[in-house]
């Protein structure tokens, strides 16, 4: 059974044991490491995919795993070569690739770029079989890699098109989809992060706030901190909670995947970043600064007060905004974080930011979330929900052009609460 699917993602890295060499190891096996394995890359290889690959000899024995772990570094395949030829010598990794087989869940590279062709390396390996999980979407790619292994007579089997191979595919595909998001839409891939109670309360206003999940969900939450390049937050959000917005999480305690991501703020009055700059303790501002980017709507700020931002090391960007609602047209955010090299970003709050996010409602604007992260609780709220409590609702028209891919939908357990993985389809097809 391929570990992917309806578990949660943080297991599958803390729980990572690879075999040891000579260990007979089955392809479904070969397959659930690759995808783990590929895990070790989160946070620190964007805007490249997630990328895992497993070896085994011509007898289904294990010889090795690697990722690719950082951007500019060797991608999984070459660092499996280069690892394995240092720990085995090149003369006994020739014996080993004979006749092998090797599970990548991406395809393998066809161009140079900053690091050689991943399937030039492989073509002379003696590999008898390459099975990667999904198709590279990159226009210099695609289909080319799986050529070049075919030219050199290694068997390259596409798993999307092998019914053995589909359950690991679409894990793949789930994997890679920053990547495969950004390459074909040309866009920021963006998640929707929600708590909510049984009874649909998500947010508290005032001195009385609450947990409303427990320690597991929370944590898992600053898994998901990890795997987008930026987390976004909105005024009020600042405001009412002074968030750190940084990965806290309690038991991957990998220096670097203790990153903090970029922490951006969508604060179109600059009545967050007034506070903030007022004196208050605002971890935003205090605690490194020069993560944190604050978009403010154009001639909406004083000018004074952007100085002043900057002199503490905070990233200040102008964004038009609907003359409507005040709010910032989506699109031109988009756009403002791909210029710095954000590919992805995770919405924590509030109201009005995923509102923005979801689009204007009356068809002016297209909804550009991707995926909600959704934690549940089993909490019944009730009478303890205080006046200014938020109920979880949507618009109806703007949910309208949202089309959940029911066929990918994951639910899985976090102590007493759920955890649920949303993802969409909007009607421009994305």
């Amino acid at each position: 059974m391929i570990r992917w699917f309806n578990h949660p993602k943080d297991e599958l890295l803390r729980d990572l044991a690879l075999p040891g060499s000579g260990t007979p190891c089955t392809p479904e096996a070969a397959q659930n490491l690759a995808l783990a394995v590929a895990l070790r890359g989160l946070g620190s290889v964007s805007p490249n995919p997630l990328v895992g690959a497993v070896l085994l000899d011509s007898a289904n024995h294990f010889v090795g795993a690697a990722a690719h772990e950082r951007l500019g570094g060797l991608h999984a395949e070459a660092r499996l070569l280069a690892d394995l030829t240092k720990s085995l010598g090149a003369k006994a990794l020739q014996q080993k690739l004979k006749g092998g087989r090797l599970f990548v869940t991406l395809e393998p590279c066809a161009h140079e770029g900053r690091t050689p062709s991943c399937a030039r390396a492989l073509a002379g390996s003696g590999l008898k079989e390459v099975i990667y999980g999904v198709i590279d979407p990159n226009p210099l790619v695609r289909g080319k890699g799986a050529g070049i292994l075919r030219e050199a007579g290694i068997n390259a089997v596409d798993a999307s098109s092998h019914s053995d191979f589909k359950p690991w595919s679409a894990a793949c595909e789930d994997l890679a989809g920053f990547f495969r998001h950004n390459i074909s839409t040309g866009r920021i891939f963006t998640g929707l992060k929600i708590a909510s109670s049984m009874d649909g309360v998500v947010a508290f206003e005032g001195d009385r706030r609450i947990w409303i999940t427990g320690e597991r969900a929370r944590a898992y939450g600053h898994f998901l901190r990890m795997a987008y390049d930026a987390i976004a937050v909105g005024a009020g959000t600042v405001l009412a909670d002074h968030p750190r917005l940084n990965v806290r999480h309690p038991f991957l305690k990998d220096p670097s995947m203790s990153r903090t991501p970029r922490r951006v703020v969508v604060d179109p009055r600059g009545r967050a970043l007034e506070f903030a700059l007022g004196g208050n303790l605002v971890p935003l501002v205090t605690e490194e600064p020069e993560t944190t980017v604050w978009l403010i709507a154009q001639h909406g700020v004083e000018l004074d007060l952007v100085h002043r931002a900057e002199a503490r090391g905070i990233k200040v960007i102008a964004v038009p905004i609907e003359p409507e609602s005040g709010r910032f047209i989506w699109s031109e955010v988009d756009g403002a974080l791909q210029a710095l090299g954000i590919r992805s970003v995770l919405l924590e709050g509030g109201a009005g930011l995923y509102a923005s996010a979801l689009g204007s409602g009356d068809g002016r604007t297209r909804p550009f979330v991707n995926k909600i992260h959704l934690f549940q609780s089993p909490q019944i709220l009730g009478d303890r929900s205080p006046a200014g409590a938020k109920a979880l609702r949507w618009n109806t028209s703007a949910s309208s052009q949202l089309s959940i891919r029911q066929d990918r939908v994951q639910l899985f357990q976090l102590d007493c609460d759920w955890g649920f993985e949303i993802p969409l389809d909007t009607a421009a097809g994305v």
